[in-house]
């Protein structure tokens, strides 16, 4: 009797034994179960967590054009135009496609000129970005609109084809020198009547347009910029006294004209000789000549240059030596120097 029993608590001890084992192997697998890793389960989600055994409803889905909704109305004045995102709960990029841009959910855009603009949304939030685009056409001029009348000399104005190219005026003496920050003349320096020919100065033209405040500046692949910045363009060469360089064509870039006078061209463009600035402080504009005044990329000088607008009235002449040949005979506007 006492063997038996004893056999029956070895056993007993034994069956005991082995079930804590069992509990204690399963138990990380029934913890894993019942509490698994919390994050995003829907693979369709931005945040989606390919581990996560657990939905927390943290799952976001971005925004998509219909985020980007807006809508649009005139008003008393239809060339006066209100815009108004359809969801508040982001932040608001705004393209008139008139050459302005605003932002906030509600915005306001001025349009002097007649035509179809392309108007885009762009929104941004922690869910990620959207855009759309819409036409609005607008049916007359209002030039009444216009705060800065340096916008239509600049331009040619609203009777003229719509823009107006300028060139530096070489023909002068002073067409383009420098002198003290602070002065208002070049009184260092100046350069005579063509005094820097084939350096890649005298063939650039810029163009100004008024409808969407775009510019277009022709380079014909060079532009002669300052000795101090010259090493800094690829394939640039000294060239009396400074470096041509190479410089590409810009098209449909924009432009920025402030009611103080201050000339912003977008690109880090340059404006004739080039020294380091894209912004130009114009003391003098009319329609037969523009002065501006521009600073130096390292704040010691301010550089003057003169421009005049050109002329696209041409006829051809017999070359006076040789009659075979045509010459181009320029006519219209013609340089007074001052």
């Amino acid at each position: 009797m006492v063997i038996g029993l004893k056999t029956q608590v070895i056993k007993f001890k034994e069956m005991k034994l082995r079930n804590i084992k069992t509990i204690i192997l399963t138990l990380p697998l029934i913890m894993a179960i019942s509490c698994g890793k919390k994050g995003c389960t829907d693979p369709v989600a931005h945040n989606f967590d390919p581990s996560a055994t657990k939905d927390d409803g943290t799952c976001f889905f971005g925004l998509d054009d219909t985020s980007a909704f807006f809508t649009f109305a005139p008003t008393s004045n239809p060339n006066v135009v209100v815009f108004t995102a359809k969801n508040p709960n982001v932040e608001c990029s705004w393209d008139f496609g008139n050459g302005t841009t605003g932002s906030g959910t509600v915005d306001t855009a001025e349009y002097p000129f007649a035509g179809n603009f392309t108007v885009t949304l762009s929104i941004f939030n922690s869910q990620g970005d959207a855009s759309s685009s819409q036409s609005i056409e607008i049916i007359s001029n209002d030039i009444s609109l216009f705060d800065n009348p340096l916008h239509l000399l600049l331009t040619g104005g609203i009777n003229g084809p719509g823009f107006r190219t300028w060139h530096i005026d070489s023909a002068c003496d002073y067409h383009f020198g420098v002198g003290p920050p602070e002065g208002s003349t070049p009184d260092w320096w100046h350069a005579s009547s063509n005094e820097k020919p084939g350096v890649g100065l005298y063939d650039d033209r810029i163009t100004f347009n008024l409808v969407g405040y775009g510019y277009n500046l022709l380079t014909n692949g060079e532009i002669y910029v300052h000795n101090t910045i010259g090493s800094t363009f690829p394939n640039a060469y000294e060239n009396l006294y400074d470096w041509t360089a190479p410089y590409d064509t810009l098209i449909n870039e924009s432009w920025d004209l402030t009611t103080d006078s201050v000339l912003t061209l977008s690109n880090g463009a340059p404006m004739g000789f080039y020294t380091g600035v894209s912004e130009f402080k114009i003391t003098q504009l009319n329609d037969t000549s523009m002065i501006v005044k521009y600073g130096h990329h390292d704040g010691t000088l301010a550089w003057f240059a003169r421009y005049v607008p050109e002329t696209y009235n041409f006829n051809l002449s017999p070359n006076p030596i040789d009659p075979t040949i045509n010459d181009t005979i320029w006519s219209g506007f013609v340089t007074t120097c001052p």
